[in-house]
């Protein structure tokens, strides 16, 4: 499943959450969980539904949604391995044309305005900004990368809090409906 194809069934998935929580009249009780951060308070207010079907259609899709976010978790640390990867391979790519420009027009445009004496000054000049240009490029490499590394670990930290508990309803209960003790 493509990035875009998990966030799109992670989106319907939600909506459709909400028309279950709206139809079973549990939505106070829902918002109030989630503002609280209670996964307990949550399960209680789906176990509240008294309509089986329904109580078994939220929970099984609140745990499709909790498996396609692993997956979106997953997805976003390999996006960012590949981040920081590219990141790396540009940093070892200098820019010789650019550079080059630098040295070099600064040396051409002296020659053509001052002759041999401009051409030496702009050979000191070229020098100099040929400099700046390669360490401005580093800076922006070096900057690139440790952006993209800390969206890796960014990444890495979400994937494992999601790994340490991914499960609002265990496999059972997705699939029966009823409360696991």
């Amino acid at each position: 499943m493509g990035e875009n194809e998990v966030q799109r069934e992670m989106d319907q998935l939600s909506a459709l959450i909400d028309k279950l929580e709206a139809k079973a009249a549990i939505g106070q009780a829902v918002r109030q969980a989630r503002e609280t951060g209670s996964p307990a308070k949550l399960r209680d207010a789906y176990y509240s539904v008294a309509d089986p079907e329904l109580r078994n259609k939220l929970i099984s899709t609140t745990g499709r949604l909790d498996q396609l976010y692993l997956i979106k978790c997953e997805q976003d640390v390999s996006l960012a391995k590949e981040g920081v990867s590219k990141a790396e391979a540009k940093a070892g790519q200098h820019p010789w044309p650019l550079l080059a420009a630098a040295y070099i027009g600064p040396v051409v445009i002296g020659q053509w305005g001052l002759g041999l004496f401009g051409a030496i000054g702009g050979a000191v000049l070229g020098y100099f900004l040929g400099q700046w240009v390669f360490d401005m490029t580093k800076k922006e490499n070096a900057r690139e990368i440790d952006e993209a590394k800390h969206l890796l670990a960014s990444a890495l930290r979400c994937s494992e809090a999601a790994k340490v508990d991914p499960y609002l309803f265990s496999a059972a209960e997705q699939q029966g409906g009823q409360r696991e003790n």
